[in-house]
């Protein structure tokens, strides 16, 4: 090494790395892909320290706000009465909490400046906000203000605090009287009741998007690979040692590394002061939440960058030509790579993913870990594969006299890293596909034909529960949801079957005849009364009656009473009125429902962890794009400049287009079979017990798709060597 040594060697190696990455052969996309690298895998790391801080603040507010009741409490002095119901807007549940104090000294829960009078109602914002087309803010009574972020567990939870009028209080009783807020062990409520568990975001995040990353950085890293590990060869040859050559990696790796770690950090920094809605799943990421956790997400950002300066050391081999990160060539290889795919396959296959998992949190973690290591080591079996293939193309083509097919032969042998970089992309886009689209359809059939009732009769039928009210309450219900709408009783007996009963009036709403006060199966009518049927009596078949509504004091032993609103489909005014009048009227915590709401509540939560998978998978693909195109752009570069001189042998140009296709559509084509059969196996555990359905036209659109790309890369890899052999000139090299 001369005479430098100690500080001035660093200096030096560094300096060298440094202007190799500006003026080396392909510098330009090695840079251009290493940063972009860098820049997902920082918001990578940083959104998982994310959701790490949003689950922290979630589970901090919701033990700040938890009721603590008197008989998990007994020691302690009731202070209020608290008592959980539920509602919709647009579909979507959420709760309301009633609640009064008992002592005027008592403090309101966490987020309520005050306590609400009597009559008054206190939203969070993202319902007043989703609520303000039904007339939300009037619903549960006088608008008293907002819950501020204090008292929410994030920016888009809905959730209300409702104090019921005097007329209503006599309801309460023993066991909803609570000594305060703040328990460790919360009851959830609000959001928490349907978020998905911390630990299962995050690995969706790590195989969403974390797997997709490394893949982008490692092609990154191996872009223009030949004259750097030319370079090292010259290291070794003057007595370099591993740290030299590190310094020289690190040096070459650190500006781009610098530039993507800058890039990836904006939107890490921009969540930390501004609150994000994020796309498509409607939810709102704090700003505080994040804040308080920024330096451990900083931190994240920073060691995902140091960890692709580590990995550009690691990546450069000793010795040999440098066309592979890592060579399948030997048997115990082989047999590694073999037995870490099959374990991540039998990791995969007995989770159950269905929605009465005995352990969820667990059975996706598992599920996650097996796809990644299979869809990680894969590529490597194929390349493996490849070689095999090679072989044998190669003896064939000597004995035809075949030369594109003894070059590719002899390149697939030598060279199995540059193929696993090259299918790398391909399997893990479509694992990808695949667990997106699978996801997506991931619903039960309940939950599929309750979203059909709802989409074509929305809040034309309201299902009311509450307990049995006074006859001036129910008249008074009656006359503010207005004649144009039917009120019904659904009676329910043990010894027979439920009966809709209704004045004739209501009746004619529905534009039927006032039938017999003895119950009569109702063959034909209206879609309405068919779906009500269906959903609360499990029989089309209705039976209906003319009958007055129970009333408190008219009939014994009935404590909660179910009644049916029926409005007209194109009625926008509906779900707004009746709630308003429900609540209004039938007691504390009437429970207000549309038609198979239980079940549209499941579908729609399916729908916004299909939305967060959709969202977070098209963030994969990109990645995936984004490795597969700088992956043959770099192999374009190293093929056309070592095919080119052959032109002067062969005489003709079929040779380039032979080798392209039989060198580099080949792989992608099998990995692309490959990868389709890879992926209907992982999805299997989907399917059984997720509640998915598997679209086999998408496996054969995949299928297709990476048939067109082989054929594309093929014949561009081909014409490129074609415009390149043309200019080729013999050089000192």
């Amino acid at each position: 090494m001369g005479r430098l040594s100690g500080r001035g060697l660093t200096r030096q190696l560094m300096a060298m790395g440094l202007r190799a990455s500006k003026g080396g052969p392909g510098h330009r996309l090695r840079s251009l892909a290493l940063a972009l690298a860098t820049a997902f895998l920082c918001c990578t790391a940083g959104t998982v320290v994310i959701t790490m801080a949003a689950d922290s603040a979630k589970q901090n507010h919701a033990q700040a706000r938890a009721p603590r009741f008197t008989g998990k409490f007994p020691g302690e002095r009731a202070v209020a009465h608290w008592r959980e119901s539920g509602d919709t807007v647009g579909g979507l549940q959420h709760s309301v909490i009633f609640i009064e104090p008992l002592t005027p000294g008592a403090s309101p829960p966490p987020g309520l400046s005050a306590w609400p009078r009597p009559g008054q109602a206190v939203l969070s914002p993202a319902l007043a906000a989703a609520g303000q087309r039904e007339g939300i803010s009037d619903r549960y009574g006088r608008d008293a203000g907002r819950i501020s972020a204090d008292g929410l567990t994030s920016p888009s939870e809905r959730l209300v605090y409702v104090r019921p009028t005097a007329a209503t209080s006599p309801e309460w009783d023993e066991t909803m009287e609570i000594s305060g807020f703040g328990d460790p062990d919360p009851t959830p409520f609000g959001d928490s009741i349907g978020v998905v568990d911390a630990d299962a975001f995050m690995a969706a995040v790590l195989g969403f998007l974390g797997l997709p990353a490394a893949v982008l950085t490692v092609v990154a890293l191996r872009c223009g690979s030949a004259a750097r590990d030319r370079r090292t060869a010259l290291l070794d040859a003057l007595g370099g040692t591993w740290r030299h050559r590190a310094l020289v990696c690190v040096g070459e790796a650190l500006w781009p590394v610098g530039a993507g770690a800058f890039i990836g950090t904006v939107p890490l920094l921009t969540a930390a002061y501004t609150d994000i809605a994020v796309p498509l799943t409607g939810y709102t990421l704090s700003a505080a939440a994040v804040r308080a956790w920024l330096p451990a997400v900083l931190l994240g950002a920073a060691g995902a960058a140091a960890a692709v300066l580590v990995a550009s050391v690691l990546l450069h081999r000793k010795k040999g030509d440098g066309r592979s990160p890592r060579t399948p060539a030997k048997d115990r290889v082989k047999r590694r790579y073999a037995l870490l795919c099959a374990f991540g396959l039998v990791l995969a296959m007995p989770v159950d993913l269905g929605p009465l998992a005995p352990d969820y949190r667990v059975s996706i973690v598992q599920y996650a870990i097996g796809i990644v290591l299979t869809l990680a080591t894969l590529p490597t079996l194929i390349a493996w594969s490849m070689t095999a293939l090679g072989r044998r193309l190669a003896g064939r083509s000597i004995a035809k006299r075949y030369p594109g097919g003894l070059i590719a032969g002899r390149w697939l042998q030598a060279y199995p890293g540059v193929v696993a970089r090259l299918v790398v992309a391909v399997v893990v886009g479509l694992g990808l596909v695949s667990q997106v689209q699978l996801w997506v359809s991931r619903t039960t059939v309940a939950a599929t034909e309750a979203r059909q009732t709802f989409d074509a009769l929305g809040d034309s039928v309201l299902i009311i529960r509450s307990r049995v009210q006074p006859a001036s309450h129910i008249k008074a219900f009656q006359e503010e949801t207005g004649r144009e709408r039917a009120v019904f009783a659904l009676l329910q007996d043990r010894r027979e079957p439920p009966v809709l009963t209704g004045a004739c009036a209501s009746w004619k709403a529905v534009h039927l005849p006032c039938p017999s006060a003895r119950p009569t199966v109702l063959r034909d009518g209206d879609r309405r009364l068919s779906e009500l049927g269906r959903w609360e009596t499990g029989t089309p078949d209705l039976r209906i009656a003319t009958g007055a509504i129970p009333t408190k004091g008219e009939r014994d032993g009935i404590a909660e009473i179910k009644l049916v609103v029926i409005s007209d489909p194109g009625d926008a005014s509906a779900a707004g009125t009746v709630r308003e009048a429900a609540y209004r009227h039938l007691g504390t915590a009437p429970l207000v429902n549309v038609l198979a709401g239980a079940q549209l509540g499941g579908a729609l939560l399916d729908e916004t962890i299909a939305n967060w998978v959709t969202l977070l998978g098209l963030g994969g693909l990109l990645m995936a794009a984004l490795a597969a195109a700088f992956s043959a752009l770099a192999e374009f570069q190293v093929f056309g400049g070592r095919l080119a001189p052959v032109g002067v042998l062969a005489g003709d140009t079929h040779v380039f287009r032979s080798t392209a296709l039989w060198y580099l559509s080949v792989p992608i084509g099998v990995a692309g079979c490959a990868g389709a059969v890879v992926s209907a196996v992982l999805g299997y555990p989907m399917v059984t017990t997720g509640g998915a359905r598997w679209a086999p036209e998408l496996t054969a659109v995949t299928v297709m798709g990476s048939a067109m790309l082989a054929i594309c890369v093929g014949l561009a890899g081909g014409q490129g060597v074609v415009a390149r052999a043309r200019s080729w000139r013999p050089g000192a090299d």
